[in-house]
């Protein structure tokens, strides 16, 4: 506690009340060591959960990887990379829509992407279904190379069963993606 509260200027209660708190979060966990003679010492490190946190480069490095890959393979074999990714991605759910008819899926699709924090929204235009999704993982990566958006298209397609045609699109300057999935019918 004293080497904490000298770093940065407060006294060792002041710390142990700060740590306490970050523990009641699940930001830090302490583990007792007994070394030697005298109190046990407790070494603090920080959690999963506060790991998450910090500031993270992984759109930048993903841009990279890219970029890379443009160079290397083309363009062609770029988007067929990414579709392949989104179909392997919707595998782990073919069983939540499988058998059922389309409206169905995408409303199973919708709350898929919901556990993916993607804020998706079913809605009905007049002219059918619409997926918009108001959150956008890939977003940062997106903006420089929109081949990404491949993988949410492909995912979409397996889990509906039908290619759905894209509307609207963050990378784009949307404020949402979104994609048709089906017609009205007449």
């Amino acid at each position: 506690m004293d080497i904490l509260s000298s770093k940065i200027g407060i006294s060792p209660t002041a710390v142990r009340q700060h740590l306490a708190i970050l523990e009641r979060e699940s930001l830090v966990t302490g583990e007792t060591v007994k070394e030697g003679i005298g109190r046990p010492k407790v070494i603090y490190s920080i959690t999963e959960e506060a790991e998450k946190l910090f500031p993270k480069h992984y759109g930048w490095l993903m841009g990279q990887v890219i970029s890379h890959l443009l160079e290397q393979l083309g363009e062609g074999q770029v988007h067929t990379m990414f579709k392949h990714i989104g179909t392997r991605l919707s595998k782990p759910y073919s069983k939540r829509v499988e058998g059922k008819p389309l409206e169905e899926r995408a409303t199973e699709v919708a709350k898929i992407l919901n556990e993916w924090g993607a804020y998706a929204a079913l809605e009905n235009d007049g002219n059918g279904l619409i997926l918009k999704n108001y959150n956008c993982a890939f977003y940062e990566v997106a903006q420089e190379h929109p081949q990404v958006c491949d993988v949410h298209a492909a995912f979409l397609e397996q889990l509906l069963e039908k290619k759905p045609e894209r509307t609207a699109s963050m990378a784009e300057g949307n404020d949402y993606c979104a994609y048709q999935i089906m017609e009205r019918r007449e």
